[in-house]
């Protein structure tokens, strides 16, 4: 920040500085955060994984061909035992070459829950996605109040300091001229000197404040001041705000809805464990020794068939399945209760702080009227003699504090009614 003692010269050099800088909205905030925060990419691309691991389950409903082939060599030849005689047969190796294709029968039929576990896997997915959208929109808008209002800070320090110095300026000529002691003198630089404190302060946070928002929305422009946004609510949205409760649609409650669905198809896929398991088989080969052994020609041939396989003992694995799965079941239903719980107490605290901080506006924006009141006959009684300079230097101050107080209360207007949005589960659109 740049500051010169010409009055008229700061102000021209600051309007030049805010129409160089560029404005950034909440909105274009938000269009950025979607579009380029990590969290948010990292989540787009953990949807994208669902959806191939629901492709991946429906592929077993295709049959499967393999290429087979194999090579084995024998350290004795097969031989034949006949009428007391051992005919020795063939030769020590075998080659085979060829095409197999089987279809798991009875696993395509149970595969149709293994695809709902999957699909409801990526509708949850998809729930979350939306979920984190109104999270980081809630995180934004939280650090984008805190950088207006340290802005508006920075603002009325710099304010606060013009006056001081054009205040000194007038000081230092009447001190020149006989007309003031150098103790007035001393008091208006030390306040001037406390103003710069207190304005290192506040640019400090301001642009720690800008730096965290820069890296959230994975933006590379660091010149950008915050545009001014309200949540200007009227007499009659104050007044329904009772009325507000919260939706029971919301994403994060769906997620687990598909949660719960999924836990349910799960039961279904451990169940068909304890069923036997057919698979059909086909293929073609071209061995040698084929079908005859005795041969050493190559021979082609096909062959085709029905495996089955049944488990009549797993040791309670299912059992121990089932008691689990119902185990998460019970979690879910604890971890929704919390959720509803805890947004609900949230939206109660958000109508408490939105009708304390329209009470707190209306009293800073009386206050801020008063102290200007205070400061314009200050400043008259001064150029009169009626007044004199710790007077004025009072009421800069006291005019200030004013202006803070104002932001100070707009800035809790814009949380609490952010906090409403976000616990109500309103999508956070700026």
């Amino acid at each position: 920040m740049i500051f010169v003692k010409n009055y008229p010269a700061t102000y021209l050099l600051l309007f030049l500085l805010i129409s160089l800088a560029n404005s950034l909205t909440l909105k274009k905030a938000q269009e950025y955060l979607l579009a380029r925060n990590l969290e948010k990419a990292a989540a787009n691309m953990e949807l994208c994984k669902k959806s191939y691991e629901e492709a991946e389950a429906k592929a077993i409903w295709y049959p499967s061909i393999d290429i087979v082939g194999s090579y084995n060599y024998f350290s004795e030849k097969n031989s034949v035992a006949l009428l007391g005689r051992k005919e020795v047969l063939g030769t020590n190796y075998r080659t085979e070459a060829g095409i197999d294709i089987s279809w798991p029968i009875t696993q395509a039929f149970v595969n149709i829950y293994n695809v709902r576990y999957r699909h409801f896997a990526l509708m949850a997915k998809e729930a979350q996605n939306k979920s984190l959208k109104n999270l980081l929109s809630f995180k934004l808008g939280t650090m984008f109040f805190l950088w207006n209002l340290s802005y508006n800070q920075l603002e009325v320090h710099n304010t606060l300091i013009e006056q001081l110095e054009d205040l000194l300026k007038q000081t230092q000529n009447k001190y020149n001229a006989g007309f003031c002691s150098i103790s007035k003198l001393l008091e208006v630089k030390a306040r001037v000197a406390s103003a710069k404190t207190d304005l290192i302060s506040a640019k400090s946070l301001c642009d720690s404040i800008r730096f965290e928002i820069q890296n959230f929305l994975q933006c590379t422009d660091s010149s950008f001041i915050p545009e001014e946004y309200s949540f200007n609510l009227d007499s009659m949205q104050l007044a329904s705000l009772d009325t507000i409760s919260i939706n029971n649609t919301r994403a994060e409650l769906t997620s687990l809805e598909y949660l719960e669905d999924q836990l349910k198809v799960f039961h279904k896929i451990i169940s068909g464990q304890k069923y036997p398991s057919l698979v059909a088989y086909g293929g073609y080969r071209y061995a040698n020794p084929g079908l005859n052994m005795g041969d050493s020609t190559f021979m082609g041939y096909a062959i085709a068939g029905i495996m089955l396989k049944w488990n009549i003992f797993d040791g309670f694995k299912v059992s121990s399945q089932h008691k689990q799965t119902k185990q998460q079941q019970e979690i879910i239903k604890i971890q929704k209760k919390q959720m509803i719980d805890s947004w609900n107490n949230a939206i109660n605290n958000a109508k408490m702080q939105i009708k304390r901080a329209q009470s707190q506006l209306d009293a800073a924006k009386t206050s801020c009227e008063a102290a200007e009141a205070v400061l314009t006959d200050a400043k008259n009684n001064f150029s009169s003699g009626t007044a004199t300079q710790t007077d004025v230097l009072n009421a800069l101050s006291a005019r200030a504090m004013a202006l803070l107080s104002v932001k100070k209360a707009e800035f809790m207007m814009n949380m609490a009614i952010l906090q409403l949005y976000y616990a109500s589960g309103k999508d956070i659109e700026f």
